[in-house]
């Protein structure tokens, strides 16, 4: 194991290495941090690339222990680390970064993804998914004002795992529905995973065949995820691939399928499978797991190693329904390290949250917070991606559902500005949602995590506090229009009115 010591600069602070750990960046001499990604034991995706707003970054090829700590990171792995000097600001340094280490490949993901709001069936019908209440959410969408986008089917669907076939009882005509959903302008995702049901047709066969991870006694491994216990594929095998990518292939050419959800596959899964073909440690099986998903144009995914640059869809952990840095409070903070990290297609999870365990049970109606679903709609509505789940018309009143929408069709006004961008990052790597030091080097914004620049023309400020009403901002130098209409000197602070039904943005002008 080596260990590399980086002192801190002054005024220098250093971002990226962890979705998930957003809420902890920029570290800065103050900071006292300490992680682990030898293995991703977090939710999100991670990239071995810390980058400075005083002109260097630090890479691995692996991911590595950290400690920031006294003024000084510390980094221990059993591979070598670079320092490199590169640039003088935060911009200039990741524009050096990407170059040299994750060039963008293979262009940027479908339009759609962009240019209107993502559906998910999981928070209306979470493990009842079937094929009368996915075509009901679907028109419902529509006939709510909601333009029609991407559609994903979530977990459940299928017969089990490693079964990559509709329910028939659930689903009596898939491709039925999927000409429907079609025909209403929707394009049409599967969630699925990399997991095999024991006790199964598919397991057996997949064993037999030596095309699932063991143990070091040379037994299938079966780990225990969210939904119980599974083998997995191993993925290190071509052969193994070939077999998932003709289930999924079936799907497309019976069905009319566009693409495909990919969740799970967390290093963390992988630490007790020891024997693979390629003898593969866990990030690794995680890595190959997002690069399976460039085989389709459609994608998501959630957990990630590497792959920055990639034309791959990843979206923010699911989000609890709060206010706390498990819910709202993170959603600017990581989805700004995510870009920061490489990863510039990028979905800020479900609107109101995607943790499923909130919205079971009875008396959702008393438990739901209104004012969260409406504000974290109007968070989102200036991202790259947005993406609704839990239906607000059913679970709204009529006038914070008319807010979400309007929240939707914001998004569809920027669609043009936000293609660019994304275009752009196909290019370059650059951030869609940028940091304030990413576009304003100097002006004290190297700690400023709560507010963002959508590109270098729009500034985001959304509230994300419960019954705030005003919005402090902090704006750059220049000239600054407010909701596109009343004008501001930048260089300063302001306090603007932002009621329920505001979000706070500006234009640079």
């Amino acid at each position: 194991m080596n260990t590399y010591n980086v002192d801190f600069r002054e005024g220098e602070c250093w971002y990226g290495l962890c979705a998930d750990d957003g809420v902890h960046f920029p570290l800065t001499e103050q900071s006292c941090y300490s992680a682990d990604f030898s293995v991703n034991r977090t939710v999100n995706q991670v990239c071995p690339i810390l980058i400075s707003n005083k002109g260097r970054y630090i890479y691995s090829d692996s991911c590595f222990k950290i400690e920031a700590k006294d003024g000084r990171l510390s980094i221990s792995t059993e591979g070598a680390v670079e320092l490199i000097e590169a640039g003088s600001t935060l911009k200039e340094t990741f524009l050096e970064a990407a170059k040299e280490h994750f060039a963008p490949q293979r262009g940027i993901p479908p339009r759609e993804f962009f240019d209107t709001p993502q559906y998910n069936t999981w928070i209306e019908l979470r493990y009842n998914q079937n094929q009368e209440d996915v075509l009901k959410y679907a028109h419902g969408l529509i006939e709510n004002g909601y333009p029609a986008g991407i559609l994903m089917i979530d977990d459940c669907w299928q017969k089990y795992y490693g079964c990559w076939e509709f329910e028939k009882e659930r689903f009596p005509d898939p491709k039925g529905m999927v000409d429907e959903l079609h025909g209403l302008g929707f394009k049409v995702m599967l969630w699925t995973c990399p997991y095999v049901s024991p006790d199964s047709p598919e397991f057996r066969e997949l064993r037999n065949k030596d095309l699932l991870t063991k143990t070091e006694d040379g037994k299938v491994s079966l780990h225990e995820w969210w939904d119980g216990y599974s083998a997995t594929l191993d993925l290190t095998n071509p052969i193994a691939i070939l077999w998932y990518d003709m289930k999924l292939r079936s799907l497309c050419d019976k069905y009319g399928i566009d693409g495909f959800k990919f969740d799970a596959g967390d290093a963390r899964f992988y630490e007790n499978d020891k024997l693979s073909l390629g003898m593969a440690d866990p990030n690794v099986f995680s890595e190959l797991w997002a690069k399976f998903g460039l085989n389709y144009k459609y994608n998501e995914y959630r957990a990630c190693v590497g792959c920055q640059g990639y034309p791959l869809v990843q979206r923010l952990a699911d989000k609890f329904h709060s206010w706390d840095e498990k819910g709202m409070a993170s959603l600017v903070p990581n989805t700004l390290t995510q870009g920061i990290m490489g990863y510039a297609y990028t979905c800020p999870d479900m609107i109101g949250g995607g943790e499923y365990s909130f919205f079971e049970g009875e008396g959702l109606q008393n438990r739901l917070d209104q004012e969260l679903v409406v504000r974290y709609a109007q968070c989102a509505a200036l991202m790259p991606m947005m993406q609704f789940s839990v239906a607000p018309w059913r679970v709204l009143s009529e006038e914070n559902a008319v807010l979400c929408l309007r929240a939707a069709r914001l998004h569809t006004q920027y669609a043009y500005y936000i293609l660019t961008l994304a275009e752009n990052a196909g290019k370059t790597g650059e951030p869609i949602a940028r940091y304030m030091e990413y576009e304003f080097p100097n002006e004290g914004f190297e700690k400023v995590t709560d507010q963002f620049m959508l590109g270098d023309k729009l500034l985001v400020a959304p509230v994300l506090k419960k019954g705030q009403t005003t919005r402090e901002v902090k704006l750059p130098q220049g000239r600054w229009a407010f909701l596109g209409e009343k004008m501001y000197d930048g260089g300063c602070t302001v306090t603007v009115d932002a009621p329920i039904s505001v979000l706070p943005y500006f234009e640079r002008r």
